[in-house]
């Protein structure tokens, strides 16, 4: 692919120089009269600059070609390290769009290595490639799972989701602490809402079914193949509720029915700070009340031989030992199929607390949360004694 770009640049060139530059052995006629062009200092450096440059890309072209496509994507991801500083700069929900959208239009380098058997997993007999995802968070409106999947990702979760498009809360509503290696949101389930997700995730599954027919008949019937609903990766799908809704178990159950088919899990959101009262959904009761709501509006649906998609719910990091026993005592009874720990945090793990920016109100999330969300991670573990899907959240 390098290769071929470039020749097709060294290609352009050419025909440019072609074009503006009259080459020897070819006659002009013209009735005006021929009056011998006078060639200046500057323009024999430029022709002689024009010539270096042609015979860079010749060589540059020549080279590339000759190298494997493993060590170009390396070059690649390199060298995407001099453009972040650059997104430092910029307003942090903007740079977020930014990303979003370059990714969207595959302008983000395309990880080519295959990844080392040893990584390879499988979960709910879904098999991932590796164990390193994108959380929820970053693409709400699943407009980039391709892009962000060819970036190296094992899986990618999109969302929150929620039934009705709502714009989430004022702004400025994201705030970078950079020393801390943190962030603060207060988005607030900023969503297109369901029909514009089903719409793209739709699209994008006949497109990979598409892509996967056409190349069944070069893979290899012995070839262990990882991924799912999103092709070469794992695709999960959050769920949210609208802010005004009284209802919040009917929000879930809209969901599940719209976009429970090109998922390979679930995810009830009941722990984002952002959404008032939303994370009182978290008390036994309340919680017990909505997974079984949830969980028969998934099974009512038909499906194939994979059977449903699995169901997770996704906590809080600021939640007392008597709520954390809680949620064990509804994922055990109900059998859930994971847990996601955790959610951002509402508190202030130092050294954020000595940060300015610690005084505005949202979730953080980033280096400060680990040691936090790694203690609930310990406790539900012991609390439940199975293995459980983790996910450190970025908004």
């Amino acid at each position: 692919m390098a290769a071929w770009s470039s020749r097709k640049l060294l290609r352009d060139v050419l025909l440019k120089s072609v074009v503006s530059n009259q080459l020897p052995g070819i006659r002009c006629f013209s009735s005006a009269p021929k009056i011998a062009p006078k060639i200046g200092h500057y323009s024999k450096k430029g022709r002689l600059l024009t010539g270096a440059t042609i015979g860079l890309l010749i060589a540059g072209g020549a080279y590339v070609s000759t190298v494997d496509e493993a060590t170009f994507c390396g070059w690649l991801f390199s060298a995407t390290k001099l453009v972040n500083p650059f997104f430092a700069l910029l307003d942090p929900e903007f740079a977020h769009n930014l990303g979003v959208s370059a990714a969207a239009r595959g302008w983000v380098p395309r990880e080519k290595r295959p990844d080392p058997s040893i990584l390879g997993l499988e979960v709910w007999g879904r098999k991932f490639s590796n164990p390193v995802g994108l959380a929820a968070g970053f693409d709400k409106n699943a407009e980039a799972v391709d892009g962000l999947l060819a970036l190296g990702f094992g899986f990618v979760e999109v969302g929150s989701v929620t039934p009705v498009p709502q714009d989430g809360n004022p702004k400025p509503r994201i705030f970078r602490l950079q020393k801390e290696g943190a962030v603060i949101n207060r988005c607030g389930f900023n969503s297109e809402g369901i029909v514009v997700v089903a719409k793209r995730l739709g699209a994008q599954h006949g497109k990979r079914k598409l892509d996967e027919t056409s190349s069944a008949s070069a893979s290899s019937n012995n070839e262990v193949k990882h991924g799912g609903k999103a092709g070469p990766g794992i695709l999960g799908v959050n769920l949210g509720k609208n802010k005004t809704s009284e209802d919040a178990a009917s929000d879930y159950v809209q969901g599940v029915h719209t976009l429970s088919q090109y998922a390979d899990y679930l995810v009830i959101n009941v722990s984002s700070p952002n959404t008032p009262g939303l994370r009182m959904l978290q008390g036994r009761k309340q919680l017990k009340d909505l997974v079984k709501k949830v969980q028969a509006a998934r099974d009512e649906m038909q499906w194939g031989e994979e059977g449903p998609p699995p169901l997770l719910v996704k906590i809080a990091p600021d939640l007392s030992k008597e709520d954390l026993e809680d949620i064990a005592a509804v994922a055990l009874t109900l059998h859930l199929d994971g847990l996601i720990i955790s959610n951002t945090t509402i508190s202030r793990p130092d050294p954020a607390s000595k940060n300015p920016l610690a005084s505005e109100t949202g979730g953080l999330s980033g280096k400060p949360l680990f040691n936090l969300s790694t203690n609930i991670l310990k406790e539900m573990y012991i609390l439940t004694r199975v293995c459980l899907l983790v996910l450190l959240c970025y908004l």
